[in-house]
């Protein structure tokens, strides 16, 4: 175990592929309304006002979408000494790149259906100046009512093939993180998905199991950006609608397993699903959980009908539907 008593401290940021990138810069800068803050030769970066580092959405240009890493910073830079250390002896170490803009260096390393991620401690904590500073010294970024104008970067969601979920649930253990709540078809067989956590969020990231996918295939479903209240979810539906996009899967709703009040909206440039979201639960005590839940219940969706897990059962890959799937098809 790290002496910290874990060895990450949160999850920092993702990086996805788009094959229209410019697309994708124009829905999260105005219609989002996330901040751009820097660019290289193929990659854009963004954060959402609440944010801290220096970025919580990298976006690159690629002939096919895909996940490019999930960046994860560590709890101390002793806490790096000691997760390198703790992935080299299990074999899902990569290897040390230089960092991206923003951080420093990193670790890479492998989960074990494929995902890339990477771990690192020094980072760019960016204060804003001039018309985007904010009055309040615990801001770093003024809350200019931008687009849905989200607060932060909240959580991801990524697919592993059938049968891999134990082997993912293994691993995140093994990393110190917390499992709040489990998914599974019955008590006799393996569990099919859960949510992680490495401090109080309802979950950092979930992952689950897609039959619809091949070993190794690293399918990535979802990343969420969070408000501060429902009302600010339900206000962001409407500007999306009003710009022209639509909530898929029955939304909005509410997750039954960790009670998130949420909309669903596809990036045109990526064709990336992502979530806006409130109301999650907190988990405070080190040793909760995890709560079961049961595909028959629909963790998903408390409220509405729309069911991924039984649109995957039908072939459906990452289960998206437009609409609201009929109680009768459920």
């Amino acid at each position: 175990m790290a002496r910290n008593p874990h060895y990450l401290s949160q999850l920092a940021h993702i990086e996805i592929y788009s094959p229209k990138l410019e697309e994708s810069v124009h829905f999260f800068t105005q219609v989002v309304g996330l901040d751009e803050t820097g660019r290289d030769e193929n990659s854009v970066y963004f954060r959402a006002w609440g944010d801290y580092f220096h970025h919580t959405l990298k976006i690159t240009k690629r002939d096919t979408q895909g996940m490019g890493h999930l960046g994860w910073r560590a709890d101390s830079s002793e806490a790096l000494e000691d997760c390198v250390a703790y992935l080299e002896g299990i074999g899902a170490g990569l290897g040390w790149v230089d960092g991206d803009l923003g951080h420093g260096k990193a670790y890479r390393f492998k989960s074990p259906d494929g995902h890339i991620h990477e771990v690192f401690w020094e980072v760019v904590w960016l204060r804003e100046k001039g018309e985007k500073k904010s009055i309040y010294a615990d801001r770093y970024a003024s809350n200019r009512r931008m687009g849905v104008n989200p607060r932060r970067f909240d959580h991801i969601t990524y697919m592993v093939a059938k049968f891999k979920y134990v082997e993912e649930k293994a691993f995140w253990k093994g990393l110190g993180l917390k499992n709040p709540d489990e998914v599974r078809i019955s008590d006799e067989i393996p569990a099919v998905g859960g949510l992680w956590t490495i401090g109080n969020l309802s979950h950092d990231i979930a992952v689950f199991t897609d039959p619809n996918i091949e070993p190794n295939e690293a399918v990535l479903n979802h990343i969420a950006f969070n408000f501060d209240s429902r009302e600010e979810v339900l206000l962001a539906l409407d500007y999306f609608a009003e710009k022209g996009f639509k909530s898929v899967m029955g939304a909005p709703t509410r997750h039954k397993a960790d009670e998130g009040f949420f909309i669903y909206v596809i990036d045109p440039g990526s064709g990336y699903l992502f979530e806006f979201y409130a109301g999650a639960r907190l988990i405070f005590a080190p040793d909760h959980g995890p709560d079961l839940h049961y595909l028959k219940d629909n963790p998903n969706d408390a409220w509405g009908h729309a069911n991924p897990f039984a649109e995957m059962g039908k072939g459906k890959k990452l289960g998206l539907t437009e609409g609201v799937v009929k109680p009768q098809d459920v």
